[in-house]
């Protein structure tokens, strides 16, 4: 029987290398495909520069507030701060409300989006998402003493939301009946509400347990199954993939060393997910 000897072996080997390889007009090896890509990707400039500009929310309570000495803080801030943390960059906070996180990546006005940016499928369509780092659904919040103790009260109400949120599109579809009252950001629905403006407000489930939780005389959760769970990710301009490559391992350690659990419950008193906290 012919048995191949390491020499033979090595003739087709050597050949096949030289075929993928490719050769310029030099006799030199082309540039592979993904070196001008690592070049022009957001993580090689951000580690150049040693900054990162991250759009976050800024009136978001819980998870992205300004304070009135400019300082931020927040679950989101948590991981931003993390974020920075991890590139040895200084961080510039850029204000985003729930229409402008799309723009701002676009624009490269921001590198990042860590502002309750849900994972939504039309959202993937034109911009990045990374591993979810947290999860949520929406819910009904109403004064004590409402009328409104179901979702079919909701026929005819005025029911504050931000443009361009996740809100605004479960009331489109699911409460064709209910009068859309939109609100540039959350903190002017919210305000709405206090002052009788609106009858309900539609919010994400821990915003609206913070300030039912903060506020227990004035404000209640409408009784009912939470609305379309939701996953929350970073968001990043469409095609770089090594900036998407390296979030999801910062992702995957901040998780794992417990500090997405720790902010977690800081904020909201709330544990992370089974399937999110491995």
């Amino acid at each position: 029987m012919f048995r191949a000897t390491p020499k033979l072996l090595l003739v087709p080997a050597v050949a096949l290398a030289l075929t993928l390889g490719g050769c310029s007009s030099g006799g030199a090896a082309s540039p592979g495909a993904g070196t001008g890509a690592v070049a022009d990707s957001h993580l090689t400039q951000i580690l150049k520069s040693k900054t990162i500009k991250i759009a976050v929310s800024a009136d978001s309570p819980g998870y992205g507030v300004m304070n009135a000495d400019g300082t931020h803080e927040g679950f989101d801030i948590d991981v931003a701060n993390a974020l920075g943390t991890s590139l040895g960059a200084k961080i510039e906070f850029v204000t985003a409300t729930n229409e402008s996180r799309i723009p701002l990546l676009q624009t490269d006005k921001a590198d990042a989006v860590i502002a309750t940016f849900t994972a939504s499928d039309a959202r993937a369509q034109v911009v990045d998402m990374s591993e979810p780092y947290a999860a949520s659904s929406t819910v009904f919040m109403v004064p004590v003493g409402s009328p409104i103790s179901s979702y079919a009260d909701l026929d005819g109400k005025s029911v504050a939301t931000s443009r361009g949120s996740v809100g605004e599109q479960i009331l489109k579809a699911s409460f064709p009946k209910a009068k859309i009252t939109g609100f540039n950001t959350t903190a002017d629905s919210i305000q709405a509400l206090k002052s009788g403006k609106v009858d309900a407000l539609i919010e994400n489930n821990a915003i609206v347990g913070g300030l039912v939780k903060k506020e227990p005389s004035a404000f209640q959760v409408l009784k009912g199954d939470p609305i379309k769970p939701a996953l929350f990710s970073i968001g990043v301009k469409q095609g770089d993939q090594t900036w998407l490559n390296y979030l999801n391992n910062f992702l995957r350690n901040y998780t794992i060393s417990g500090q997405n659990e720790a902010s977690l419950q800081k904020w909201f008193g709330l544990s992370l997910p089974p399937f999110l906290a491995h």
